[in-house]
């Protein structure tokens, strides 16, 4: 009876983590919209430089707060994501359409005065595109890039795309031009998601996604090549997935070697390498990276 209880006591050990404490807030400004602000805390004596996470196209910050905040937070990071106007529970909307890249950098601009000391920067697919672009502009402690655009943006991703995935070119251009178009469940499915992430994972995540603007992708397409994280004296890590279909592993790889920046590929995830099957061990090797580099 001793050891069955024994037994019992190992199979059903808790392991006990510090929690994380998850609060939302509006930032506030005079001259444009208000953005959605969502911050983990570890509960204890925070470490390291603190984190703010850039969503991509027709995204939100919503898309950390499942599994990159806690998770980040539990290891003792001050982590927050910060949604674009006219995304998630940013104001905007309205005028979604007319919001270009400079409004995007303008908006991560304000995010990143939010901390008192140079933080680290996650940026993700669109979002890293403008990641790029703050380089030289605000100070950083480490710059890290996710699935994201190449430094020329989509000049070559775009038209590759339409040669390769009609389907998924279509679908995002009538998500960025029909007004309320958002992408379809099935393009989110099939394109943007490891086939092992169950359907109605993939389903909820598609159903929070929003529109986009049209100029801000039109932008995107047109070379504005970034300075380079090496020049800029930021530590960088470029970070792929294995199956993304839409930034391919030769695409990390170049964009990498334009920042003389690590490359790492993940094996069996696609493009949303932070809600895709996965996604814990991809948090775990950003935040594995910095705790090396002392960032």
């Amino acid at each position: 009876m001793h050891d069955a209880h024994a037994r019992d006591r190992r199979r059903f050990t808790v392991v006990t983590e510090p929690r994380a404490l998850v609060s939302r807030r509006m930032i506030g400004r005079r001259d444009g919209p208000a953005l959605e602000w969502i911050e983990a805390e570890p509960a204890g004596e925070p470490r390291g430089a603190p984190i703010l996470f850039v969503h991509g196209a027709f995204g939100g910050a919503w898309m950390f707060e499942e599994i990159f905040l806690p998770h980040l937070a539990r290891r003792g990071r001050r982590a927050a994501a910060v949604s674009l106007r006219g995304h998630g529970r940013s104001q905007g909307g309205r005028d979604l359409r007319a919001a270009s890249l400079t409004d995007y950098l303008a908006d991560v601009t304000l995010a990143l005065a939010q901390w008192g000391e140079p933080p680290v920067l996650v940026g993700h697919s669109l979002g890293g595109l403008v990641a790029q672009r703050v380089l030289g502009r605000v100070p950083l402690r480490a710059l890290i890039l996710m699935a994201s655009l190449p430094p020329e943006g989509l000049g070559l991703v775009g038209p590759r795309i339409a040669m390769t995935d009609a389907g998924f070119w279509v679908e995002a251009l009538a998500g960025s031009l029909l007004p309320g178009r958002e992408p379809a469940v099935a393009l989110a499915r099939h394109w943007l998601f490891s086939e092992g992430l169950p359907l109605e994972r993939a389903q909820s995540y598609a159903s929070r996604m929003s529109a986009e603007s049209p100029v801000a992708l039109a932008e995107a397409h047109w070379p504005a090549l970034p300075l380079s994280a090496a020049f800029a004296g930021v530590p960088a890590l470029v970070l792929g997935g294995a199956d993304d279909r839409m930034i391919w592993p030769a695409t990390t790889w170049r964009t990498a070697l334009y920042h003389g920046a690590e490359h790492r590929t993940v094996s069996d995830i696609a493009h949303f390498l932070q809600l895709d099957l996965g996604s814990e061990g991809v948090a775990r090797l950003l935040l594995d990276w910095l705790d090396r580099r002392g960032a």
